[in-house]
């Protein structure tokens, strides 16, 4: 399996980075969610992990000789001698069942996990940045199939379907305690092919049907906007392959047209690419500065910092963040917040704080594991945590983000009519130093 390297304009690695290995890991938000990320057919654009050797036979003799062994195999053997059903007895599932059994046992919900054949295909196809399906993000934390935000320019943000909408069927098929992987299943499809949902919108209380028709998507992870008073709006949707090269075009862009400050938005961001995370913090700060500190188990925290000359280093900056922000966005908004770089403005981030690594296994499967910790540049967890913005401004309900749409300028009078009061208070704290100079 192929793994992104630093060529293209890419950012090289600090020498005080973890090894190349370690860096070309994921760090990004939930697992089985993540197969759902964008609901696409032929792959997934969310983050590459580093593919790391199978396990030796030495850990398969450890367990055998675990006395727990026996009780895997006298259920196993249960099973195929009682159970009324024979048809729904699946060999290959039996043994999948088992594995993530044994992965969820860690606890670490929503992270490590296993994933089947057909998952880790997709896992691993995962920063393409090209994608078939309706373009969605779901959330399975509340127990329901909601739709953390639909993908810019995607058939679902064509056809107004919006953040919280929860799906409860899928061609006339509930969702109720469906599990993740059958629900995958029923949204994914070729393109041209068309699915309908059921969808509920706990903001008006509101019940109604969708039809969409899957069609190839292509991400692109930068937009920029020009905002009234010379602010430049830059939307960071995912750090996928081509993040840092977006936020360089953005800044030259937005400085052609006479920028004086940057509001950058990473609301809804999952996370990425450590590499970009690290391209994209590289052009907001010097370089050499502490990015945020890596945490292998039982190791110290080490440092990972800045590289190469920002184009923003000097421009004012405000970061906006909110419950979708995770791993990647985490780490870039924590990292210039610690460094008295930027203010944060939104919600409390997700709380991602560790990089998964996947291994996978002879039969095409993939156990992705938390092999180590990544800590604030102060020292601080992440995980399960999440990281407090400076200015919390919560988001109505029925009130919709304002994405930019690159390299269009959007007006006074749109910005005025815009429900996304986020965007509007990090705009007045924007302004303020300079409207103190003028």
């Amino acid at each position: 399996m192929s793994q992104p390297n630093d060529q293209d304009g890419q950012p090289s690695l600090p020498q005080d980075a973890p090894a190349s290995s370690e860096h070309l890991s994921l760090i990004r938000r939930s697992s089985m969610a993540l197969l759902l990320v964008f609901v696409f057919c032929g792959g997934m654009a969310a983050d590459r992990f580093a593919w790391q050797g199978g396990g030796g036979a030495g850990a398969a003799s450890s367990l055998t000789d675990l006395p727990e062994f026996q009780t895997l195999l006298e259920t196993w053997n249960t099973i195929h001698d009682n159970y009324v059903d024979t048809d729904a007895i699946n060999d290959e599932e039996l043994v999948y069942g088992a594995a993530k059994g044994m992965v969820d046992a860690l606890g670490d919900t929503g992270h490590s996990t296993f994933l089947e054949p057909s998952e880790a295909d997709l896992f691993e196809q995962s920063t393409e940045g090209e994608f078939v399906g309706i373009g969605v993000q779901l959330d399975y934390s509340t127990g329901q199939i909601v739709i953390a935000f639909p993908i810019d320019g995607s058939p679902a943000a064509e056809a107004g379907l919006r953040s919280r909408d929860v799906i409860t069927a899928v061609n006339g098929e509930s969702t109720v305690d469906l599990p993740e992987t059958q629900a995958g299943d029923l949204l994914r499809g070729e393109a041209g092919t068309e699915v309908t949902l059921t969808i509920e919108r706990p903001s008006d209380g509101s019940t109604f049907d969708v039809t969409l028709t899957r069609r190839v998507i292509k991400i692109e992870p930068v937009s920029w906007s020009m905002l009234p008073d010379n602010v430049g709006l830059i939307r960071l949707s995912q750090f996928s392959v081509g993040a840092t090269d977006g936020i360089k075009e953005a800044l030259r862009e937005l400085k052609k047209q006479n920028a004086t400050s940057i509001i950058l938005d990473l609301r809804d961001n999952p996370g990425g690419l450590v590499y970009e995370a690290i391209g994209v913090a590289s052009q907001f700060m010097p370089e050499g500065t502490p990015i945020y500190q890596y945490q292998e188990r039982d190791g110290e925290p080490r440092a990972v910092r800045t590289t190469g000359q920002g184009l923003g280093t000097d421009i004012p900056l405000v970061v906006l963040v909110n419950q979708g922000s995770a791993s990647a966005a985490e780490i870039v908004a924590s990292g210039l917040r610690d460094n008295g770089r930027a203010k944060l403005y939104g919600e409390r981030t997700f709380g991602t704080g560790t990089v998964l690594t996947a291994f996978p296994l002879e039969d095409g499967s993939a156990v992705v594991l938390g092999i180590a910790q990544w800590l604030t540049p102060d020292g601080k967890e992440i995980w399960h945590k999440g990281v407090e913005p400076d200015v919390t401004v919560d988001l109505a309900a029925d009130a919709d983000p304002l994405r930019p749409v690159t390299d269009q300028e959007i007006g006074s009078l749109d910005f005025s009519k815009s429900t996304d009061q986020q965007l509007k208070e990090a705009f007045d704290e924007i302004v303020k130093p300079v409207a103190s100079k003028t």
